[in-house]
């Protein structure tokens, strides 16, 4: 062979291997867009120690609305200013109370999820912020956009996985902000329907691809038990699984039928007298507690601290009923209630800091 025909040979080969090494190079690099980092949490702010998230309000929204809020912005637009004041009031009275951590609940489908207003609050008042990827139930969340695909035959499930895993792992849009938990919802008890079925499918899909927690709104005082049988269907987590809403109901035996399936629970509507009165959920969470079940239950109050749109009109005999729906209610008023039941302070920091933490390390 000459020595002109080894010289051609040999750059050949040097070429493929630099084009096999930029390959590697570029796979790799794609490889590091994952979230959270093993044993860290997704913050507004970015990757925080699960030790770092202290007394833990699991489920809250610093501004929401009903999907179709924005056909009404000609008369009540979008005030960033309103909302970021509002916000900062109510995160000033949490932390009033030691509270460290809030997870905004607010899905991809309704009016209200703002990235950029989140990193402003979290740097603001230096409290931890975790937001959520997710879709509404069928009944109050937007699911022409989906169910029109179907029509032609989409994979929507597939389509929406896709889509959680995106904000887990690489960030909400051009925000940068990485969603930290998945939140979908159910219509009622008995069967889940094939959209919401689909969505509650994806959610496990993608808390496999990335180890984040998933998070429930169930309507009404049912379907808790239906969520957890098809995440545990699916081969969901269940310690990473957390039925929200079981302060819906006022029956402890619908609290004991959840629990049985190993997940995690909230009574996360606390305040919310119109639903069920703080007395009820008082005393079935301290009987729960005397059961053992300590270790399975979160609380929280599912504020809207700023609704979008116009104001929404309430009767003035509903309006006591909505008195102690504010975001330090449990720090101030039913903790000290709890304690009168004889819940142990231990039991508190059970169910406000280390459930929440374990939640998410899928203990």
């Amino acid at each position: 062979m000459s020595k002109r025909r080894v010289t051609k040979v040999s750059f050949l080969a040097i070429l493929s291997l630099l084009v096999v090494f930029a390959f590697v190079v570029s796979a790799s690099a794609k490889a590091k867009v994952t979230a959270p980092p093993p044993g860290m949490i997704n913050s507004v702010l970015g990757p925080i120690s699960p030790n770092k998230l202290g007394t833990t309000l699991v489920h809250e929204h610093f501004a929401f609305a009903y999907p179709g809020w924005f056909a009404d912005e000609t008369i009540a637009p979008y005030n960033y200013k309103a909302v970021l004041k509002a916000d900062l009031a109510a995160i000033k009275a949490a932390k009033k109370y030691g509270i460290k951590t809030i997870i905004d609940a607010t899905m991809n489908d309704v009016g209200g999820r703002n990235p950029m207003l989140y990193k402003e609050l979290a740097k603001k008042t230096g409290i931890n912020i975790i937001c959520s990827t997710g879709l509404y139930a069928e009944h109050l969340g937007s699911p022409v956009y989906w169910k029109e695909r179907v029509v032609w035959g989409a994979d929507i499930s597939k389509m929406m996985s896709e889509l959680f895993i995106k904000e887990i792992t690489e960030g909400i849009g051009k925000t940068g902000v990485k969603a930290g938990v998945i939140k979908c919802g159910t219509s009622g008890g008995g069967p889940i329907s094939p959209y919401e079925t689909a969505v509650l499918k994806a959610a496990v899909v993608a808390q496999k691809a990335t180890g984040v927690p998933i998070i429930t709104h169930t309507e009404g005082a049912l379907g808790g038990v239906e969520q957890a049988d098809l995440f545990l269907a699916e081969g969901a987590n269940p310690k990473k699984v957390m039925i929200g809403h079981v302060s819906n109901s006022k029956d402890i035996e619908y609290h004991k039928a959840i629990l049985a399936k190993g997940v995690y629970i909230a009574f996360d509507r606390i305040g919310l007298e119109v639903i069920t009165p703080t007395a009820i959920n008082v005393k079935n969470i301290a009987e729960l507690c005397k059961l053992g079940y300590a270790n399975q239950i979160m609380l929280s109050h599912d504020t809207v601290n700023f609704w979008l749109g116009r104001p929404i009109w309430v009767p003035d005999s509903y309006v006591p009923a909505f008195a102690n729906w504010r975001i330090d209610f449990i720090s101030e008023k039913v903790l000290p209630l709890l304690k009168a039941e004889g819940v142990t302070d231990e039991q508190i920091k059970t169910m406000m800091v280390d459930n929440p933490r374990n939640l998410f390390l899928g203990k």
